[in-house]
């Protein structure tokens, strides 16, 4: 599954959806991107209060919905009730958080391929894995383009370690001097960075040590542009239209 998912890995890849179109981790930001062109996507997952895996970014509820406290707090019938849209504009009024199952079901009918990264709370990270990849074993449709990615070590062993053949990423921010061993310890296929720290030299020892690399967020077309002609597999956008109009993708190294 691993090889199959990064061969087939357009460049270009909608973060949390669209973010910068539609409310971000949400159905209508899912369909914003595909009708921007895009083709894979990445959101993030998260657990309730009853074990319930839903899309969201943030440990807290306040910046993207109307509701308050950690979504860890709050049942899957409360979080429901919550309106995840009307933050973006008044046209998303309504918008609902939607769980794990529903969000596959909403990338099967739009052909979207998933970079799925795992956000568990501290302290919860293994519960986390766990019920997330019950979840998958569930509800993943046969040949469904997914990689799996955490900032998490923990997150990633657990994963790693139940279910092999999934294709994994491993999520930095800054980048760690002993990157390459942190790729090898929890079977990492693909290392993914924030855009503002990675060089051409960085580029060229990730992919010379046999790994892909992603980076995020990417909103500009000519950084975008630069960081594909390094070699960069896939840059994460939350403007994908943006992207697609405007970058000539070159085949990476």
């Amino acid at each position: 599954m691993s090889a199959s998912v990064y061969d087939n890995m357009p460049r270009i890849i909608g973060h949390r959806g669209a973010a910068g179109l539609a409310p971000e981790n949400t159905i209508s930001g899912f369909e914003a991107a595909a009708r921007a062109g895009a083709k894979f996507v990445e959101i993030d997952v998260t657990l309730t209060k009853d074990n319930a895996c839903v899309i969201h970014h943030d440990t807290n509820l306040s910046r993207c919905t109307d509701g308050r406290g950690p979504v860890l707090l709050k049942t899957l019938s409360e979080l429901k009730a919550l309106d995840a849209g009307s933050w973006f504009c008044k046209g998303f009024t309504g918008e609902r958080i939607p769980t794990f199952q529903e969000a596959l079901a909403s990338f099967s009918q739009l052909g979207l391929g998933l970079n799925l990264e795992i956000k568990p709370c501290l302290g919860w990270q293994i519960p986390t894995a766990e019920y997330v990849l019950a979840e998958i074993r569930r509800h993943l449709p046969e040949n469904f383009p997914l990689l799996v990615s955490s900032f998490d070590i923990e997150t990633l062993h657990t994963v790693h370690a139940a279910m092999p053949e999934l294709a994994l990423g491993y999520l930095t921010k800054a980048i760690p001097p002993d990157w390459e061993r942190r790729l090898k310890d929890v079977g990492c296929a693909s290392f993914h960075c924030q855009w503002e720290f990675v060089t051409e030299e960085i580029v060229t020892a990730v992919k010379s040590a046999g790994y892909r690399f992603l980076v995020y967020t990417v909103n500009e077309v000519e950084i975008a542009q630069r960081l594909l002609d390094w070699g960069i597999d896939a840059v994460i956008t939350d403007f994908p239209d943006r992207l697609l109009q405007g970058v000539h993708e070159t085949v990476p190294n």
